[in-house]
């Protein structure tokens, strides 16, 4: 898989993509890395596209792991869209291994509400400038 995230300060969001095949060492990747980006303040609300993935041999293991190493505070804002139900059931069981406050964390099937969910315009584009990190094969 590759996935990205850019630090949006001003509107104090991350906005997280991914597409392609999804792995436990991205996932992992992605979370240490915002983690120890000066950047970012685990307050921050944060967008995650996951429209484009089309594998996800993420593992239990693999989703507890990322879990317990979740660089969002608890009542952090958090939307995630997904479009099948096997990555519905993944950010599911990653909802429940973070204990997310479960009014400030939610799963959408479609882009515009999630946007609108986190305080956005529901046709807000995504940011056009480089991403923050990449992992995987861009």
């Amino acid at each position: 898989m590759s996935d990205s995230y850019l630090i949006d300060v001003p509107r104090g969001i991350v906005f997280s993509r991914g597409w392609g095949v999804l792995t436990d060492a991205e996932i992992f990747a992605h979370a240490e890395s915002l983690r120890s980006n000066a950047r970012f303040d685990p307050g921050f609300r944060q967008i995650v596209d996951f429209r484009e993935v089309i594998e996800i041999p993420v593992t239990g293991a693999g989703v507890h792991a990322v879990a317990q190493n979740n660089p969002f505070r608890r009542d952090a804002r958090r939307a995630l869209v997904v479009v099948t139900d096997e990555a519905f059931g993944l950010v599911r069981m990653f909802e429940l291994f973070t204990e997310a406050d479960p009014d400030q964390f939610r799963i959408f099937r479609e882009i515009g509400p999630a946007l609108e969910w986190v305080g956005l315009e529901p046709d807000t584009p995504w940011p056009a400038r480089a991403p923050d990190a990449t992992f995987g094969v861009p």
